[in-house]
């Protein structure tokens, strides 16, 4: 994964400001017991998006505020959007191949 600069992730309404940083990466093992190494299923992308947009928002001199499970509520109802817009984000962005994502179960 390579997101060294800051992307915008368009879901629905709200454009999120995303970035990879250290302690973005730090905030998503802590939040998943996951390494930064192997996100997946959605689950774990979706800890990803929102550990990126905090990071993103504050490398931009905004934060967010709100609560992880605050976060799910505003996309949920864009869930298609949200996965694949974010996944865009990363990979666009020179980082690791595309390889279809495993479902979690």
């Amino acid at each position: 994964m390579k997101l060294t600069e800051v992307k915008t992730v368009k879901v629905g309404e709200k454009e999120f400001k995303v970035k990879i940083t250290l302690r973005s990466m730090i905030d998503y093992e802590a939040m998943s017991g996951k390494s930064i190494t192997d996100i997946e299923g959605t689950d774990n992308l979706i800890k990803f998006f929102y550990c990126t947009a905090k990071a993103g928002a504050k490398s931009v001199g905004e934060s967010i505020t709100y609560s992880y499970d605050e976060f799910l509520d505003s996309i949920d109802n864009f869930y298609n959007e949200a996965l694949t817009n974010f996944s865009e984000a990363l990979f666009e962005s020179g980082g690791a191949e595309k390889k279809p994502m495993r479902s979690s179960k």
